[in-house]
This record gives structure tokens, C-alpha cells and sequence, in this order.
């Protein structure tokens, strides 16, 4: 089933790191009980249980769109708030990672060159890790690389598997993005996740980017 989430936990989402490139993986209580559940965020605004079936319900959000998913689907009150990390999450799934590269966040920072363009796929027109008005990516966020990106289209490659998206669903939006010097990555391999295998470039902003977005479709 899926929920929608009141305005302040939502900002609490996007205050928070990725899991992976478009999804949060989160551990909470429902209000009231103290259970804990996992739960898969898309855009910081919907969360979807993890209970086998999440992957028909990111379908029909995609499908239907978020604003008609909005409408109806109920709020929901989360306690008790962890977002788990790509690492942390295939830990606790005994999903194993590749034995010969590591994912971004357990590889060093680097500076970005001010030249090279990254790319950030994503199944929502208004991505809220995408600031429209500061024309920037927030913190906590991950992309791939355009290089990576031409490779897997010039040599048809699936990538919802290539990046271990949460979703079935092509992906036809893509934000170009083009760092300064000045902003830091960490780079790596995407690791097995949502029943995909990975194996695409990975760049993960911790503090996001300064100005200088374009995008295509």
C-alpha cells in the first residue's frame, strides 16, 4: 500500500541522503505503534510498504503520476525515522554487493573537474532533489555519469537494471548536470538493489551542487 506523506516529514526526507539514484529506503513506526516497518520513499513524498508488493505500487504511481496518487492516497504519520544506506539496506537483505568495486559512499571524495556532466535519471518531471530555482542537486544525491549513460544507450543496455532502479517503469527523464570545481563526489559502482544487479557508474553529491542544470528528455 501507499501513503502520502504531511509536509514536514516530507522536507525531513529531502533533508536526508539517498539510498540510491531516486529512492529513500526507510525504517519507522507507524504512529502509534512501535513496530518497525520499511518503507520505500519516491520524491520524498510518497512511501510505499515493503512487503513484496512495492514494485506494482511504484508502477501505478508512475503510471498514474504523483500528483493523481496525491489525491488519493492517505497521510501517513512516521516515527522513529532512519533512512538506510545503499550498504546498510543490502546488509540487512543479505543482498551481496560486487566483489571487485565498491558503491560511491565507500569511495573517497574527489573534486568534480567543472567540465564533465553528470546525469540523474529520474520517473518524475518535478524531482524535489532538483532545486528548479537554484538550478542545482540537492545534498545527499545521486546520478551516473553521461558517459556511463551514452555507453548503456548506444549499447542497449537496460537501465533500470545498469542502475538498480526501484522500478520497472523507462525512465524518460534525464537532468544534465555539470558541476563546478569547486563541488566534491564520491564515485563507484552501482551495487545490487531492488532485485537488479547494477554494475553502472555511480557519482554520490553529499552536498549537492552549485548552479548549472539543464534538462532533456
Amino acid at each position: 500500500m501507499f501513503f502520502k506523506l504531511e509536509k514536514e516529514q516530507s522536507n525531513y526526507m529531502l533533508a536526508q541522503p539517498e539510498t540510491g539514484m531516486g529512492y529513500q529506503k526507510l525504517e519507522a513506526c507507524k504512529n502509534g505503534s512501535y513496530q518497525k516497518e520499511r518503507f520505500l520513499v519516491l520524491n520524498s513524498e510518497i512511501a510505499i510498504e515493503m512487503n513484496g508488493s512495492e514494485s506494482e505500487y511504484v508502477r501505478k504511481v508512475i503510471n498514474e503520476g504523483l500528483s493523481a496518487i496525491k489525491m488519493k492516497a492517505q497521510f501517513i504519520t512516521l516515527t522513529s525515522r532512519s533512512v538506510l544506506s545503499e550498504r546498510q539496506f543490502s546488509n540487512m537483505v543479505n543482498e551481496s554487493g560486487s566483489e571487485n568495486q565498491k558503491g560511491a559512499i565507500d569511495n573517497p571524495v574527489v573534486n568534480a573537474d567543472g567540465k564533465e556532466v553528470f546525469i540523474r535519471l529520474s520517473a518524475f518531471e518535478d524531482d524535489n532533489r532538483i532545486d528548479q530555482v537554484g538550478k542545482r542537486l540537492l545534498p545527499g544525491s545521486y546520478t551516473t555519469t553521461e558517459e556511463d549513460y551514452r555507453r548503456c544507450k548506444t549499447s542497449n543496455y537496460d537501465p533500470i537494471e545498469r542502475y538498480a532502479l526501484p522500478n520497472n517503469n523507462e525512465i524518460k527523464i534525464a537532468f544534465h548536470i555539470r558541476p563546478w570545481d569547486t563541488n566534491t563526489l564520491q564515485r563507484g559502482m552501482v551495487q545490487p538493489a531492488n532485485g537488479k544487479n547494477g554494475g553502472g557508474d555511480e557519482a554520490y553529491f553529499a552536498n549537492g551542487t552549485s548552479i548549472g542544470i539543464k534538462e532533456s528528455r
